[in-house]
């Protein structure tokens, strides 16, 4: 362990607490470590900064929060004081001065703008009517049973008849999800990324995360491409299929007909961040294709891919999407609204076990004042968005409603500090906006959190993460949380047959032979069945089991930390369709459908 800083001079230790740094934290082995004082004074300069933009004395809070789980009703508004004031509803409703207290009495849920004039000075607040709770999963089971999920990454699904990945591919899964009484089909985020000359394959590191992958299109509607088609393999060669849906898609839009036209203009007029993101890309394109028509291109394919993924979505099986915590810094977000994010620092953690130097997510975080005067925008847009589709809605990294490890230019990840954010604001308008869709939200809260999350998962109804690869080699079994999601492992862990093989797994063996022998070893499939058993079990809120765990492979979806190989591009060993009617596979996710045996003391609270 490093070398204890020297305490933060009082002026600095006082500004830090006033802007919502914190100046030390403590690991998983219970150690503080205060915060390294450039790394503060770096971070403070840039808050202070970003409190100072926004007006000091503001006649309205930036955000009010209204209902929630402590019933709130107070606006915090001298009313006598205001001269004129105009409420517009979520849904684009205008209320004027004369009839809005009445109004604030009944608001529907969601986000609505309240405009207020005092003493000649105008002020602008986000009034966030949320709900008492997070939705249930009631949207999302069926007969009253707890429902059960399906995991698998959409980039690797293919059929004999089509063996590209595509929307299409899982809405043929969430069909078979269905049949086999599944509920739930989860797949990793499907935002664009950048597959061109700046590659990086992660999900987790989007171009937008407002705005559909154009390489899961659908080739029939497509124009054949003059570009070779890439090459077919064990591994998908995603920057081959992109340049490949790139050239469809700039001839598609060349020679779209006046029906087509009027398609994009109407969708363009729904969507208006369609065409500023057309524009982001048109900007960045570097062939010597007219601008107009690289940004019809990229327009046409947010409006295909939003169709294919509503028909996806409902084929069967509710779908179920990761939201990332952040987009890639050269992205969409920073160049639509650069005057939100904290430029030059990125977005990691602080060492740990599975990283001793911390880790380094790349993108920039938001500045919170910023998010505050802007109602909290991005998350609104986000939830939203997602919630187009999704029946249920992951939020990677919940703590970042909390607080965030922010790491100034040019420092180590290890010399970043933490950051806190208005999460009960966050939280109500996360609520709010995915009550308007029934969405469920569930928060990765895995790892080493701080109590405030988890209460604050609780008080909202939200629900979290239960992992059971995080305790194959405890000694005795853990108790599985009813307001989690449980599963055995998530996208960035081994499979379940590695992690076996990896170790010995004492309690888990018990669940096969009460009295098992020092040296005996289970077969992981016999194993992997009792776990899934387990899982179906117990009272949790929902079970998902990862469809390459089914089918025994042992290879990861991905290594946190590692780039290159097989990550993120790794395609099934077999069609989807035989993947799922493989009498195996078929008998394990029987087991994890059927969850309408009593939990047997596999519970928790």
């Amino acid at each position: 362990m490093t070398a204890r800083p020297s305490p933060l001079p009082p002026a600095l230790r006082a500004e830090a607490e006033r802007l919502g740094v914190e100046i030390a934290y403590t690991d998983v082995d219970d150690i503080v470590h205060h915060a390294d004082p450039a790394s503060v004074r770096s971070v403070v300069d840039v808050l202070h900064e970003d409190a100072a933009r926004g007006d000091q004395a503001p006649i309205v809070e930036h955000v009010i929060v209204l209902g929630g789980p402590d019933a709130c009703r107070h606006t915090g508004i001298d009313w006598a004081a205001v001269e004129d004031a105009q409420l517009t509803l979520a849904d684009g409703t205008v209320i004027a001065r004369q009839s809005l207290i009445d109004a604030l009495e009944a608001l529907p849920i969601g986000c609505h703008r309240l405009d207020v004039a005092v003493a000649g000075r105008i002020g602008a607040s986000t009034i966030v009517q949320a709900p008492a709770a997070m939705p249930s999963m009631a949207a999302v089971a069926r007969d009253g049973r707890r429902p059960s999920g399906l995991f698998t990454p959409a980039y690797g699904l293919w059929s004999e008849q089509d063996p590209w990945p595509g929307f299409h591919h899982l809405g043929d899964l969430a069909r078979h999800a269905t049949a086999a009484g599944i509920d739930v089909l989860y797949t990793l985020p499907l935002y664009e990324l950048f597959l061109d000359e700046t590659f990086d394959p992660s999900p987790y590191s989007p171009v937008s995360r407002l705005h559909w992958n154009e390489v899961f299109l659908a080739d029939p509607g497509l124009p054949a491409s003059a570009l070779p088609e890439p090459g077919l393999g064990r591994l998908l060669d995603l920057a081959g299929l992109a340049s490949h849906r790139r050239g469809q898609l700039v001839e598609a839009a060349a020679t779209a007909d006046a029906a087509l036209l009027g398609q994009l203009d109407a969708f363009v007029r729904r969507r208006p961040d369609a065409a500023n993101y057309a524009r982001f890309r048109a900007e960045r394109d570097r062939t010597q294709v007219p601008r107009a028509l690289i940004q019809r291109s990229y327009v046409l394919a947010q409006y295909l891919a939003d169709q294919q993924l509503g028909t996806a979505a409902t084929s069967g099986a509710a779908l179920g999407l990761d939201v990332p915590i952040g987009s890639h810094p050269d992205g969409y977000e920073t160049w639509a609204h650069p005057e939100r994010f904290a430029t030059g620092f990125t977005v990691g953690a602080p060492p740990d076990p599975l990283a001793a130097d911390g880790q380094d997510w790349g993108f920039p975080p938001q500045l919170p004042a910023a998010s505050r005067r802007s109602g909290h925008e991005m998350w609104r847009r986000l939830v939203d968005r997602a919630s187009e589709h999704a029946g249920v809605l992951r939020i990677d990294h919940v703590m970042a409603v909390h607080r965030l490890w922010w790491i100034p230019p040019g420092a180590a990840s290890a010399a970043g500090v933490y950051v806190r954010y208005p999460a009960e604001e966050l939280l109500a308008v996360i609520a709010a906006s995915a009550a308007a869709h029934e969405t469920t939200v569930v928060g990765e809260n895995l790892g080493t959190v701080p109590p405030e999350v988890d209460a604050a998962i609780h008080r909202w109804a939200m629900l979290g993460l239960h992992e059971e690869g995080f305790h194959l080699h405890d000694p005795e079994l853990v108790d599985i949380p009813r307001w989690s999601v449980a599963g055995i492992r998530t996208h960035d862990m081994p499979a379940f047959s590695a992690m076996v093989a990896a170790a010995p797994v004492p309690a888990y063996r018990r669940l096969i032979d009460p009295d098992p022998t020092p040296d005996s070893h289970e077969d992981p499939g016999t194993l992997l069945e009792a776990v899934l058993r387990r899982l179906a079990a117990s009272d949790a809120a929902m079970t998902v089991a990862d469809l390459d765990d089914l089918m025994g492979l042992t290879e990861p979806h991905n290594e946190p930390g590692r780039r290159g190989g097989t990550m993120w591009r790794r395609r099934l060993p077999c069609p989807l369709e035989q993947a799922v009617t493989d009498p195996t596979v078929a008998r394990r996710l029987a087991l994890i459908a059927d969850r309408t045996t009593q939990p047997t003391g596999a519970t928790g609270t």
